[in-house]
């Protein structure tokens, strides 16, 4: 009896051991092993079903890294809070087809016009679109891919996140180009999906937005400004801003809430020679930091002041300390400087003012 015995639990430990040498050469502990990481990163946060698709492939793998104060670990960081945190996800064809996700607490941001794929300092940045659908967020090209942003701000009245805000990014490469129309739905849908989980896994207590289904088409930073449309019919961010005198058309996008929200004007040659731009939150917390207008320039002592605009504006907003910030850039083509400098002013009061509203800010003061 006890031969019998021993004789079915070594038949049952050889076949047991044989389905696991099928299970791992015929690909099967591979493909649990990458769905479990993905499943796992960022801390379980990522919304699987929508990186598959933004992907285009169900062969995703992901991997996880948390930044703290002196070094990247592999856990989460030391108060058991997650961000800053960063995962990579990959499809078969690695960088092209692969997303990248940042996430990270304004109290503690690095750099969120680097982060989100934006160069502030350069008048042809490219124009972001807002994610819309109720989302504070944006997306715009980056690179030879695209970048969304997805801010949420936290309304915890007690505890490490009384006043803060989470801010995801999301970098995408792959073979589906963001001209279509799907594709960047697939990649809002991603950010506003994973930026949820997000806050909820680790305690942020935010109004979140709806299912995206329209993302506007991306700007190239090169649009052809002769064609856009004049001034005096905007209806989304250059709206209300009056036509000057050699400012006659408006190169806009729609008028939600976005971290960043662009115009720009166009003069009567089909030029763009006034770049308005708001930034809010944690992009208003970096903008300061670089910001200087010309009046400025030989007081900057006391100020890490790296970027030069020609006239600046602030407004106060509701659950922050810190204020909106309100730009005005400007190229030099053959215009009478003294009365285009005092168009520029007006106009960014005029912009700053319908910003400032959407967003629930006031006291929009020019400085």
């Amino acid at each position: 009896m006890r031969r019998r015995a021993k004789r079915y639990g070594g038949i049952a430990l050889a076949l047991l051991v044989g389905a696991a040498g099928w299970f791992y050469f015929s690909g099967g502990y591979d493909r649990w092993r990458d769905e479990k990481s993905v499943a796992d990163a960022c801390d379980g946060t990522v919304a699987v079903d929508e990186v598959r698709a933004l992907l285009g492939t169900d062969d995703v793998s992901g991997d996880t890294k948390h930044r703290t104060a002196d070094r990247m670990a592999g856990d989460k960081s030391r108060d058991g809070s997650g961000p800053p945190v960063v995962c990579w996800l990959d499809g078969p064809s690695g960088y092209q087809q692969r997303a990248v996700v940042r996430m990270e607490w304004r109290s503690q941001a690095w750099a969120p016009h680097i982060e989100s794929g934006r160069d502030p300092g350069s008048f042809t940045t490219t124009v972001p679109v807002p994610i819309g659908a109720g989302w504070q967020g944006m997306v715009n090209l980056a690179g030879d891919g695209a970048a969304a942003t997805v801010v949420l701000d936290c309304r915890n009245t007690d505890g490490p996140r009384t006043g803060d805000s989470l801010t995801l990014f999301v970098h995408s490469w792959g073979s589906r180009p963001y001209e279509e129309a799907a594709q960047r739905v697939r990649l809002a849908r991603f950010a506003t999906r994973t930026a949820q989980a997000a806050a909820r896994e680790y305690g942020c207590d935010a109004r979140f937005g709806g299912r995206v289904r329209r993302v506007e088409p991306l700007d190239s930073g090169r649009p052809k400004y002769r064609e856009a449309p004049p001034l005096a019919e905007a209806d989304g961010t250059c709206a209300g801003i009056k036509p000057g005198s050699v400012i006659t058309r408006a190169h806009e996008t729609a008028a939600e809430r976005a971290p960043v929200e662009d115009c720009m004007l166009i003069d009567d040659k089909g030029q763009a020679l006034f770049r308005l731009s708001s930034y809010y939150g944690t992009f208003a917390d970096d903008q300061r930091m670089k910001t200087q207008t010309g009046k400025e320039l030989d007081s900057v002592v006391t100020k890490p002041l790296r970027t030069d605009f020609l006239f600046r504006a602030e407004a106060a907003c509701p659950g922050s300390p810190r204020q909106a910030v309100f730009v005005v850039d400007y190229r030099d083509y053959d215009h009478d400087a003294k009365p285009q400098r005092k168009y520029a002013r007006e106009a960014l009061k005029q912009f700053a003012e319908r910003s400032a509203a959407r967003h629930g800010c006031t006291d929009v003061k020019m400085l």
